[in-house]
C-alpha cells in the first residue's frame, strides 16, 4: 500500500509538471469514455432493461400477415382475434386493443385525443393496475354496457390538473358522457405513448364474425414452458383454417405473425443503436491509440530518467507498475469527466428512444456507472501497458551516453507509426459511414421535394358524434373548404383520409373486371378518400387521365384514381384508365379515370404499395374511415395562416377540435428525426475520430522533428534546401496517412455492407463517398504534417550541430 501511495504521488507530480500533455490526454479519453457511457445508457434503456410489465419475456404481439401482399404486421380482425383466443393451446391469455379517437368537449377547449378500446383483460394480462381507481369490469366490456373510461397519467395531469377526485366524474367524449373509473401510472406505455385514454372494447355481436376489417392489436401471454416458435406454428395453423373457411374475406396465404413484445418495441432501433455502439467503440480505440502515442513520445523523453532508476536498482516490474499507475490516473480523471459528458448528452439522445419505451428522463443508472468504471480501467490498461513495457525496456549503456537518441526507425517509432495508421483507418471508416447516412437523409427528403411541402399546411378535424350522417359530414367539408379557399394567400385546399406518413394502414381487397391477377398477386390496395382539388393542392402529378373534380359526387358516375404501382401491377401491358373494379360481388363497378404518381405513404423508406383514391362523397365513410386531414397550399409562410384557419373551422362548428397542425415539411422532418439524430451522432464521432487522428499525426511528426534536429541541421549545413527538408517530413507523415487510408478503405468496404438496411438511395460501397472521404482525410493529414514540417525548415544548423 505504501508503494501504491508513493506511485500515485509521483504520478500526480509528474503529470502536473506537464499540464499540456495531461489536458490533451484526459480530454481525448474523456470524450471517448463519455460517448461510450452515453450510448451504453441508451442501449441499456432500450435493449437491455426489461419492460415494466409482469414477466415481459412471455408477452407477444400477434399480427395478421400475408406474404403474398408483402404484409407482416397488419392489424387483426375481431373475428380472427376471437378464434385465436378460443382455439389456441399456447397462450395463457390473449387480449386486444383497437384504435379510437375522441373529441373531448364540455370542460374547456375542445380537444381531439387518441384512445384505445381495450378488452377487460388487457391491463391484467400485462400485470399493470391503475394508479387511481380500478380496471374495467366484465359487464362494462359488453355491447351496450356502461360508458366508462380510464385516463392516462399525462391527460389527467395536463387537462385535469391531477385532480384526485376525478374518479366517478363524467367526461363528454363525442357528445356522450363517460364515467372515469381509473387513472394509469405515469410510467405505463404500450407500444407508444400517444394514448390519452382507454374505453372498453365492447365488441358488438356482428363484429365477432368480421374477417375483413383489421383494426386490433392483439397481445398474448405464453403458458409456462411455451416458446414463441410454438405460438407461431399454432396460430399459423389456426389462421390457415380460418382463411379456408372464409375465402371471400381472406386470402389463402393469410397467416399469423407472433413477435415478442421486446422485439416489437425495439425492432427498428436495434440495428442503429448497435451501429452507434460500434462507432463509439472505435472512437474510444482511437482515443486510446492517441494517448498511447503521447505516452510513447513522453516515455522517449524520459528514457534517461527510467535508465537512472534502473541503474539504482528499480526492477522492470516496478517501473511498469509506476507507468501503469500514471495511465490509470489519466483514465480515472477522464472517466470522471466522461460521466459529465454523458449526462449532458442525454437530452439529445432521448430523440433516439422508440416512442413509449422509456418513461421519464434518460439517466445514469448503476449498470451504466459500472460500465463507465470498467471502461475507464480497461482503457487505462490498454493505452498504458504497451508504452510502459516499451519504456521499461532500456539499454543503460546506450541511453546514458551523451547524445544517445532514437528515431522513427526504432521499435518505439514503428509502434507510434502503427498507432497513427490505425487511427487514420478507423477515422476513415467512421467518416464513410457518416457520409452514407448523410446521403440517406438527403435522399429520403428529396423524394418529396416535388410536393413543395414547405408551402403546405395540414390540420386534422376528426368528425365524431353528430356527423354520423354522410350529408352532415359532406356539408362540413364543403363549408370548410369554401371558407379556407377564400382566405388571402391560399392557392388551393383539399381533404384526405390521411396525408403521407400519417397512417400506415387502410388496405382493402377488390375484384377486377376482366382476367384476375396471377395467384401470387393478391388484389389488394391502400385506399384514401379525398376531395376534388386534393391532388392539385398536395402536388401529386397526374400521369394519365384526369384528376377528380366537382362532378365526382354522390350523383355522378363512380370513379377512382390509382397510383402508378397499382396500374403497372394489375394492367401491365395496357392503360389502367377506363378499367373497372369493385369491392364485393354485389357492389357497383368503379371506373378508373386517372393515374397519379407514386408517393410513399407507409414510411419514407418503405416500398411503394398499390394505392387507390376515391371521392369521399361516393364511398360514404369507407370501412369507417372518413376524411380527416385538411391540406392547404399557400403563397406565404403557412404558419401565418394557422389562426385564420382555426377561425374559419370554428365558424363552421365551434365545438370541433383542430389538431395535428403542422406544415407537411415538418411531418417529413419527423419522419427522418431519429435517423437524423443517429447521423448527427455518427458525424460527430467521425469528426472527433479525425481530430484525434490528426493530433496523432502531428504528435508523431513533432516528435520526429525534435529527435532528428541534429540530422536536419547536418543536412542544412551540407546544402539541403528548404523544400528538401519540407519534403522529408511531409513524406514521413503522408506515408502513414496513406497507409491508414488504404487500410481504412478496405475495412469500410466490409463494414458498410452491414449498414445496407439503414441506407436509402445509396449503395453501401458508394465510389463518390469513398473518394470524397479519402480526399478529405488526406487533405487534413497534409495540414497536420505541414506544421511540424515547416518547423523543421527553420532549424538553425549551428544550434543543432552544437547540440550534437
Amino acid at each position: 500500500m505504501n508503494n501504491l501511495i508513493q506511485d500515485i504521488r509521483y504520478s500526480l507530480r509528474g503529470l502536473s509538471r506537464q499540464p499540456a500533455f495531461t489536458v490533451v490526454a484526459v480530454m481525448s479519453l474523456a470524450l471517448g469514455i463519455g460517448a461510450n457511457t452515453a450510448i451504453f445508457s441508451l442501449v441499456n434503456a432500450v435493449l437491455l432493461k426489461p419492460l415494466s410489465f409482469t414477466e415481459p419475456d412471455r408477452l407477444a404481439v400477434v399480427w395478421e400477415a400475408d406474404p403474398a401482399r408483402d404484409v407482416s404486421d397488419d392489424e387483426v380482425a375481431v373475428g380472427n382475434y376471437v378464434d385465436w383466443k378460443t382455439q389456441n393451446s399456447v397462450f395463457e391469455e390473449m387480449a386486444a386493443v383497437g384504435f379510437r379517437s375522441f373529441n373531448i368537449t364540455g370542460d374547456g377547449e375542445p380537444e381531439k385525443v387518441i384512445a384505445n378500446g381495450a378488452t377487460q383483460n388487457f391491463f391484467p394480462l400485462l400485470g399493470v393496475s391503475p394508479a387511481l381507481g380500478r380496471n374495467f369490469l366484465p359487464d362494462e366490456d359488453k355491447d351496450g354496457g356502461p360508458k366508462v373510461m380510464i385516463l392516462s397519467y399525462g391527460l389527467w395531469q395536463r387537462r385535469y390538473g391531477g385532480d384526485k377526485e376525478i374518479i366517478g366524474k363524467d367526461i363528454i367524449l363525442n357528445g356522450e358522457k363517460h364515467t372515469v373509473v381509473g387513472v394509469m401510472p405515469a410510467n405505463f406505455r404500450f407500444l407508444h405513448n400517444l394514448t390519452a385514454l382507454w374505453v372498453p372494447a365492447a365488441f358488438a355481436q356482428e363484429e365477432l364474425t368480421l374477417r375483413d376489417n383489421q383494426n386490433l392489436t392483439v397481445i398474448g401471454r405464453l403458458k409456462p414452458g411455451m416458446t414463441f416458435q410454438q405460438a407461431q406454428a399454432d396460430l399459423g395453423n389456426i389462421t390457415q383454417w380460418i382463411a379456408k373457411d372464409n375465402p371471400n374475406d381472406m386470402t389463402a396465404s393469410t397467416t399469423a405473425n407472433v413477435v415478442p413484445v421486446a422485439e416489437q418495441v425495439t425492432g427498428d432501433s436495434r440495428r442503429p443503436l448497435l451501429m452507434l455502439m460500434v462507432a463509439v467503440g472505435l472512437v474510444l480505440l482511437i482515443a486510446c491509440a492517441n494517448t498511447a502515442n503521447l505516452l510513447l513520445s513522453r516515455a522517449s523523453a524520459r528514457r534517461k530518467e527510467i535508465a537512472v532508476r534502473s541503474a539504482v536498482g528499480a526492477t522492470r516490474r516496478r517501473i511498469v507498475r509506476q507507468l501503469l499507475t500514471e495511465s490509470l490516473i489519466l483514465s480515472t480523471l477522464a472517466g470522471a469527466l466522461g460521466l459529465l459528458v454523458a449526462t449532458f448528452s442525454f437530452e439529445f439522445l432521448k430523440l433516439l428512444i422508440p416512442t413509449g419505451l422509456v418513461a421519464g428522463a434518460l439517466r445514469l443508472e448503476p449498470r451504466a456507472l459500472g460500465f463507465a468504471l470498467l471502461v475507464s480501467v480497461i482503457t487505462g490498461i490498454i493505452f498504458g501497458l504497451v508504452p510502459a513495457l516499451q519504456a521499461s525496456r532500456v539499454d543503460l549503456n546506450e541511453v546514458l551516453k551523451t547524445g544517445g537518441r532514437t528515431g522513427l526507425t526504432s521499435a518505439g517509432g514503428r509502434l507510434r507509426g502503427a498507432l497513427v495508421i490505425t487511427e487514420v483507418a478507423l477515422a476513415l471508416v467512421l467518416l464513410v459511414g457518416a457520409g452514407l447516412l448523410i446521403q440517406t437523409i438527403s435522399n429520403l427528403r428529396a423524394q418529396y421535394s416535388i410536393l413543395q411541402p414547405e408551402q403546405l399546411l395540414t390540420a386534422r378535424t376528426v368528425l365524431q358524434g353528430k356527423y354520423q350522417e354522410p350529408a352532415k359530414r359532406w356539408a362540413f367539408y364543403d363549408d370548410v373548404l369554401a371558407r379556407i379557399k377564400n382566405l388571402p394567400g391560399v392557392v388551393s385546399a383539399g381533404y384526405t383520409t390521411s396525408v403521407p406518413l400519417q397512417w400506415p394502414g387502410g388496405s382493402n381487397g377488390f375484384i377486377i373486371d376482366g382476367p384476375p391477377p396471377p395467384p401470387e398477386l393478391a388484389a389488394n390496395a391502400l385506399h384514401r378518400q379525398v376531395s376534388a382539388g386534393y391532388f392539385e393542392t398536395i402536388g401529386i402529378p397526374l400521369r394519365e387521365g384526369r384528376y377528380l373534380d366537382s362532378r365526382d359526387d354522390q350523383n355522378g358516375q363512380k370513379v377512382m384514381l390509382v397510383n402508378e404501382t397499382m396500374a403497372s401491377k394489375y394492367w401491365p401491358q395496357e392503360s389502367a384508365v377506363g378499367k373497372r373494379i369493385k369491392f364485393a360481388e354485389e357492389a357497383p363497378w368503379i371506373t378508373i379515370v386517372g393515374v397519379v404518381a407514386d408517393v410513399r405513404q407507409m414510411g419514407m423508406d418503405q416500398p411503394v404499395k398499390q394505392e387507390m383514391y376515391l371521392p369521399f362523397k361516393q364511398v360514404d365513410g369507407f370501412h369507417g374511415y372518413k376524411p380527416r386531414d385538411l391540406v392547404i397550399r399557400t403563397e406565404q409562410d403557412p404558419q401565418q395562416l394557422i389562426a385564420a384557419m382555426r377561425r374559419e373551422i370554428h365558424a363552421v362548428d365551434p365545438n370541433q377540435p383542430v389538431s395535428n397542425i403542422a406544415t407537411l415539411d415538418e411531418t417529413f422532418v419527423q419522419g427522418t428525426q431519429r435517423r437524423k439524430v443517429g447521423m448527427t451522432l455518427l458525424v460527430a464521432f467521425a469528426a472527433l475520430a479525425l481530430l484525434l487522428a490528426v493530433i496523432g499525426i502531428y504528435a508523431v511528426l513533432a516528435f520526429f522533428v525534435t529527435q532528428h534536429r541534429p540530422e536536419i541541421g547536418v543536412r542544412v549545413a551540407l546544402g539541403a534546401q528548404r523544400r528538401d527538408i519540407l519534403g522529408l517530413v511531409l513524406k514521413k507523415g503522408m506515408v502513414l496517412a496513406a497507409a491508414g487510408v488504404v487500410i481504412g478503405l478496405a475495412s469500410a468496404v466490409a463494414i458498410t455492407r452491414l449498414m445496407a438496411s439503414l441506407l436509402f438511395g445509396v449503395q453501401p460501397v458508394d465510389a463518390l463517398t469513398f473518394a470524397a472521404v479519402s480526399f478529405c482525410v488526406l487533405a487534413v493529414a497534409l495540414l497536420a504534417c505541414y506544421i511540424p514540417a515547416r518547423r523543421a525548415t527553420k532549424v538553425d544548423p549551428l544550434i543543432a550541430l552544437r547540440y550534437e
